[in-house]
Formats: C-alpha cells, sequence, structure tokens
C-alpha cells in the first residue's frame, strides 16, 4: 500500500511540473502571429491594386486636360473623378493604413502577452518588439506626412473616413485639387508599401524568436520529464519498510 501511494504521488508531482513549466502557455501565439504575416501580405497586394487605380486616373486626367477647354475643365474633371468612384479609391488607401497600424498593434499585444506568460522570454529574444511596432508606427506616420505636406490630402484626412471625404470633396472640385490628391494618394502607397514590407520582416522575426524559445522550453521541459520518469520507474521496485513502533503504522 505504501509503495502505491509514493508511486501515486510522483505521478502527480510530476504532472503539476508539466503544467508549471509553461509547456502550453503561449502556443498560440505563433499562429496568431502567422496570421498577421498573411494579413500584412492581403493589405500590401490590395495597396497594389489602389496604386495601380490611382496612377490610371492620373494618365485619364492629364489626357482629359489636354483634351478639354480651360472653361470646361473643371466639371467634367469632377465628373470624371465621380464616375470613376475616385471617393471609394481613396477610401480603401485609407483604410489599409488604418489596419496596418492596428495590425502592428495587434502584433505588440501578442508579444506582451507571449511575455507574460513565459517571462524568461524577454531576456532570451534580446528585442522589445513592443517597442519595435511603436516605432513602425510612428515611422509610419511619418512617412505618410512627408508624403502628403505640400499637397491637398493631409495626413490627418486619412485618420477617419469622415475627414477624407471631406477633404476630397474640396479637392475634386478642380482638375489641380485633384491632381494634387492623385499625387498624394501615390506618395501614400509608395511609403505605405515600404512599411508594409517591413512590418512583415518584423514579425517574421518575432514569430521566429517565439518559435525558438518555445522549442528550447519544450526540449527542457522534455528532458526534464525524461528524468523524471527515470527516477519513477526505478522507484517502483523500492520496498518502503514500516517503520518499527510498539503500535505499528501499518497493518
Amino acid at each position: 500500500m505504501a509503495k502505491k501511494f509514493l508511486f501515486a504521488a510522483m505521478l502527480v508531482i510530476a504532472t503539476q511540473h508539466a503544467v508549471a513549466s509553461g509547456m502550453i502557455a503561449g502556443a498560440t501565439e505563433p499562429t496568431q502571429i502567422a496570421n498577421n504575416i498573411q494579413l500584412a501580405l492581403s493589405y500590401a497586394e490590395h495597396l497594389q491594386q489602389t496604386a495601380t487605380q490611382l496612377r490610371q486616373y492620373q494618365t485619364m486626367l492629364t489626357n482629359l486636360e489636354k483634351m478639354t477647354p480651360s472653361g470646361l475643365l473643371d466639371s467634367s474633371a469632377q465628373k470624371l473623378f465621380n464616375d470613376m468612384n475616385m471617393n471609394g479609391v481613396f477610401n480603401n488607401l485609407r483604410t489599409i493604413v488604418v489596419s496596418g497600424q492596428k495590425l502592428a498593434y495587434s502584433s505588440s499585444q501578442i508579444d506582451e502577452q507571449f511575455r507574460r506568460a513565459n517571462p524568461g522570454y524577454g531576456n532570451y529574444s534580446g528585442m522589445n518588439y513592443g517597442q519595435a511596432y511603436k516605432d513602425w508606427n510612428d515611422n509610419t506616420f511619418s512617412a505618410i506626412q512627408n508624403s502628403t505636406k505640400t499637397v491637398a490630402v493631409q495626413s490627418e484626412d486619412l485618420a477617419s473616413e469622415s475627414g477624407l471625404m471631406s477633404q476630397l470633396s474640396t479637392s475634386s472640385s478642380t482638375a489641380t485639387g485633384q491632381m494634387a490628391a492623385i499625387q498624394a494618394g501615390n506618395q501614400v502607397g509608395i511609403a505605405m508599401v515600404g512599411q508594409l514590407q517591413k512590418l512583415r520582416q518584423l514579425q517574421m522575426a518575432q514569430m521566429d524568436a517565439q518559435n525558438r524559445y518555445s522549442a528550447g522550453q519544450m526540449s527542457e521541459n522534455t528532458a526534464k520529464q525524461e528524468n523524471m520518469d527515470k527516477w519513477i520507474n526505478s522507484m517502483k521496485d523500492v520496498t518502503i519498510q514500516a517503520p518499527k513502533t510498539n503500535k505499528g503504522w501499518f497493518k
């Protein structure tokens, strides 16, 4: 009876050790990062499509300026802008910018979640990904601001759909305003292509670091478990003698 009790106790201790070791904690983070990487790629693809639409419209507007008398140019340009649904194209661009910022925030939160679940990860990774994503967001804002500071659409207008639509409503009333808005959109698109590429590289580095840390922890935990199993197996054949007393503890 005493031997069975000891064996059961060792199994309980081994199970508790496996749970406390963090083998399960944080197991979903690499998957979440992989999903975010895929989203970043999707945003980049949509951005390429939007950039193509902007370039095509710029060509159309340039041709319209050549063929239309000056007195009719602005009204013709405004009609073309509406017919081609350029409000929707610019809003797609705004959505990509905002989505990229949300994606960076999400990846930062995943890093924080992983660090909380794995206290030793901070010393292992050698990089603060939370700060890296903040820097990415700041750099993205600066790139957009630089792209739009001399043209009609201001960086603040990209923060909300209503702000962008209000600015575009003014810009689209003249051919000159439209051309300035198109040039701003192209510059924002170029800036975002580079920033999304940097975002994906940062995400991939984060996923690699977390995967390597998790693999190292798993190997360490496996080795500990193997040693525990060997010790438990060695105890199976050990006979525990009841202490000899007048009363006796085991009958």
